[in-house]
């Protein structure tokens, strides 16, 4: 019975101390869940320069970043975390499996000046005379969260706007495929030109760094508006 004693008493310290044991578990599973998506990998490598690091490498380090700093506040999913290829139904699938509050899906661009372009899923509209197909759950799950993503970009481009002043956003809705089926709010970011970063590690790490902080602040910014 003594020993019975100790056991129980050792469980209910374990349960009762926080940052450990249960209580632990208890505390991630009342945090946010955003899910991040570096962009390509495995084969399809995106953007490809003739020197240099291709997109895939540069988003999946890029997500790395922006991971470790909201670790601290909200659970985060990374759909791939080394060079893998994911189909997008596969991504998405791990957004709702999850249950996830939020998706940000992290690519690159190549404009010759600094900008950003920043996506939420809009279906495209129906030709004149056009007939509309059948319905399609699948595809129509992420006009539930239509307006709630696009609040999503606009935080994005409010956070851009008043770090980078000679920055230049765009925000659109299109048909993107990636975001089909999303069962939370979903949006696609091309943060940055890759014809426009450094070759130098140290440099390209800096720049990646610093652009991690204002997608950070816009999550957080977009939460904080809801």
């Amino acid at each position: 019975m003594a020993k019975e004693t100790v056991l129980l008493f050792i469980i209910t310290i374990l349960m009762i101390m926080p940052g450990t044991g249960f209580a632990g578990t208890t505390i991630q599973t009342n945090q946010r869940i955003i899910v991040i998506d570096p962009g390509h990998g495995g084969p399809y490598s995106g953007l490809a320069p003739s020197s240099g690091m291709e997109e895939k490498t540069i988003v999946l380090k890029l997500s790395g970043k922006i991971a470790r700093k909201l670790e601290s506040r909200y659970n985060v999913i990374l759909t791939r975390t080394k060079d893998t290829n994911i189909s997008q139904p596969e991504r998405m699938f791990i957004a709702n499996k999850n249950l996830a509050d939020f998706f940000l899906s992290i690519h690159l661009h190549n404009s010759k000046e600094p900008s950003g372009f920043f996506y939420y899923y809009d279906p495209p509209e129906l030709g004149k005379g056009e007939i509309p197909a059948a319905q399609n759950t699948w595809k129509s799950q992420p006009l539930l969260h239509q307006t709630e993503s696009r609040q999503a970009v606009n935080s994005f481009l409010n956070i851009f706007l008043a770090h980078k002043k000679t920055y230049r956003v765009f925000s659109n809705g299109a048909p993107i495929i990636l975001l089909e089926g999303a069962t939370m709010p979903a949006i696609l970011i091309e943060p940055l030109s890759i014809s426009l970063l450094p070759q130098n590690p140290d440099e390209l790490s800096n720049i990646l760094d610093e652009y991690a902080v204002i997608i950070v602040k816009s999550i957080d910014h977009y939460f904080e508006k809801k």
